[in-house]
C-alpha cells in the first residue's frame, strides 16, 4: 500500500511538472498555462516597486512585476498618484485592437505588424485570455504592448458598479500575469468611459494605478454595417482630412476578434497610408496623452 501511494504522488509530480495538472491562481485547473513557462520576456519597461512611471519618451510596452494583491501583501503603493506626464509628438500613430485574442485574426495581424517591423497594442478580454493562452503569449513576445479590456464585455454585469468594474479588471490582469508573469495597467473600458463611468468608476481605477485609454479615431470595424477592407482605410483617409489634431497623435480604433476579416485584409493598407503621411508607429505607454 506504502509503494502504491508513493508511485501515485510521483506520477503526480510528473504531471504537475509536464504542465498536465497545474493550477492557477483562481484555483482552475490550467492545463495550458504550461506554455506560460517557457517565456521569453521581450524588452519592456515597469513601474518602479514605489509605482513611479517610466521616463515620458519611453516607447517600449509598460508592465507592472505585481499584481495588484501582491502589491497589498507587501505593503507597496498602489497607484502613480492623480498625475501623469504626457508624451506628445509630431504624427504618432497608435495602432490599437480590441476584444481579442483571436487564434486567426490576432495572428495573421502579428505575422503583418512584424512583416511591417511596427508594434500595436492589444486590449484583451478575460473570457479571450482564458481560451487563447498561446495567442497571449504571442503578442507579449513579439513587444507588443497588452492591455486589459475587461472579462465579460457584459455592459450590464460591468457596469453594475465600480465594484464590479474592477473585479473584472483584475480577474482579467490575473489571467494576463499567469500566462506571461507581468501585469498590464493600461486599460480600455468596452463601449468607451462615456455614459458609462461616473467619477466613482475613474476613482476606483486609479487607485489601483490603472490607466484608462481611449481612441480618437476609428475604422468602424464594429458598428454593424458590415465594412469591407477598401471602407475601413477610407473612414480613417476621411478622419484625418476633417481633424488637424490627429497629426500630433492618432490613436486608432481597431477590433480582432471573430468575425474580423476585413480588419486583417485593411491593415496594411492602413499602415500605407499612415506611413505616406509621415506617421510614425508607437505602443500605447503610461504617458499616452488623452485622445482628445
Amino acid at each position: 500500500m506504502k509503494g502504491r501511494i508513493i508511485t501515485g504522488l510521483l506520477a503526480i509530480c510528473v504531471l504537475a511538472g509536464s504542465g498536465w495538472f497545474l493550477y492557477n491562481h483562481h484555483g482552475h485547473i490550467a492545463p495550458e498555462v504550461q506554455q506560460a513557462a517557457a517565456i521569453s520576456h521581450p524588452d519592456v519597461a515597469f513601474v518602479g516597486d514605489d509605482f513611479t512611471l517610466p521616463a515620458v519618451d519611453n516607447d517600449l510596452p509598460v508592465y507592472d512585476h505585481y499584481t495588484v494583491q501582491q502589491r497589498k501583501d507587501k505593503g507597496l503603493p498602489l497607484t502613480y498618484g492623480t498625475t501623469r506626464d504626457y508624451y506628445y509628438g509630431d504624427h504618432v500613430a497608435y495602432l490599437t485592437f480590441d476584444d481579442g485574442p483571436n487564434k486567426e485574426n490576432t495572428t495573421k495581424i502579428l505575422k503583418i505588424l512584424k512583416d511591417e517591423q511596427i508594434h500595436a497594442t492589444f486590449f484583451l478580454t478575460g473570457n479571450n485570455v482564458e481560451r487563447y493562452p498561446d495567442v497571449v503569449k504571442a503578442i507579449y513576445e513579439s513587444g507588443n504592448a497588452i492591455g486589459i479590456h475587461s472579462y465579460s464585455h457584459d455592459y450590464k454585469k460591468l457596469y453594475a458598479s465600480p465594484k464590479a468594474y474592477m473585479d473584472e479588471v483584475n480577474q482579467t490582469a490575473g489571467l494576463i500575469y499567469d500566462v506571461i508573469h507581468v501585469r498590464p495597467i493600461i486599460s480600455r473600458a468596452p463601449g468607451g468611459t462615456s455614459g458609462h463611468f461616473t467619477k466613482a468608476f475613474w476613482q476606483a481605477l486609479n487607485q489601483e494605478g490603472y490607466i484608462e485609454v481611449g481612441w480618437n479615431a476609428l475604422t468602424g470595424d464594429a458598428d454593424g454595417t458590415g465594412k469591407t477592407a477598401g471602407k475601413e482605410i477610407e473612414n480613417i483617409k476621411k478622419q484625418l482630412a476633417l481633424r488637424p489634431y490627429l497629426h500630433s497623435h492618432l490613436v486608432i480604433l481597431m477590433h480582432d476578434a471573430s468575425g474580423h476579416q476585413a480588419t486583417v485584409e485593411a491593415l496594411p493598407g492602413l499602415i500605407k497610408l499612415l506611413k505616406s503621411q509621415g506617421y510614425t508607429f508607437r505602443v500605447v505607454t503610461t504617458a499616452i496623452p488623452p485622445s482628445w
